[in-house]
């Protein structure tokens, strides 16, 4: 292959090199099938393909140029990637080889404000006020067994209809909207450690399209309920990540 002796054309080939090797073995391909038909599949198998096609096809076109330049005795390079070009190719790259862990940009159990059962319902309202907090987990021990939210007491006053909430009610008094299961129009989802961003981004992408609203991904061992909360991701935390 040509080398192009230009600080920024040689980054460019050599992302281009790794991203085409990285799909052959993905693949399992031999080297005679075109870059541009591994790009193609590849977007059944990763988010990230078909995310940035369309910047990854062009990216390839570029390369052919520089490669198989047919004005090489009048133009050599025909052409030199812009700075900017070569660091979205390679953060592409990054995206595939290196993909973040959803946990980096969790919230960490540690500092998750959580209650239970037993706590004051007045103070977690106020303090859900006050630090705008939308969703709480309700725990028993290590494990959660609910969340308390602006739909968990909605669905108590419907329910209720001639009730008030007391200045002493504790948590308890809403126990039966607090399950997972008992809040309408809201849903939640759980991963394990190891999950991708890129797998819960596309929790909460997928919940758009369906007009199924995701409140909250929570993380957990291996994406059990019943397992010990390691953290949780809303869609602020996805929007805010970068």
């Amino acid at each position: 292959m040509q080398i192009v002796k230009n600080s920024l054309s040689e980054r460019f080939l050599q992302v281009y090199n790794e991203l085409d090797d990285y799909m052959r073995k993905k693949l399992k391909v031999e080297n005679f099938v075109d870059h541009g038909i591994l790009l193609k599949q590849m977007m059944d198998k990763n988010r990230v393909f078909s995310e940035f096609y369309k910047d990854l096809k062009t990216f390839a076109d570029m390369r052919n140029l520089l490669v198989h330049n047919p004005y090489k005795g009048n133009a050599d390079p025909i052409l030199i990637p812009h700075h900017y070009i070569v660091e979205k190719y390679e953060e592409i790259k990054n995206k595939v080889m290196y993909p973040k862990k959803a946990i980096l940009i969790a919230i960490p159990r540690e500092v998750v404000y959580t209650t239970t059962l037993d706590d004051s319902a007045w103070k977690v309202m106020q303090t859900m006020n006050d630090k705008v907090y939308t969703h709480v987990p309700v725990m028993d021990g290590d494990k959660m067994i609910g969340v308390f939210s602006e739909n968990t007491i909605l669905s108590y006053l419907v329910h209720n209809k001639d009730s008030i909430i007391m200045q002493d009610a504790r948590i308890s008094e809403f126990k039966d909207f607090v399950p997972l299961d008992k809040h309408p129009s809201e849903y939640f989802e759980f991963v394990g450690r190891n999950a991708l961003l890129i797998e819960v981004e596309e929790i909460f992408r997928r919940g758009l399209i369906s007009k199924r609203r995701i409140a909250v991904v929570f993380i957990t061992e291996n994406g059990n309920p019943d397992e010990k909360l390691l953290g949780l991701i809303t869609a602020w935390d996805i929007a805010g990540k970068d």
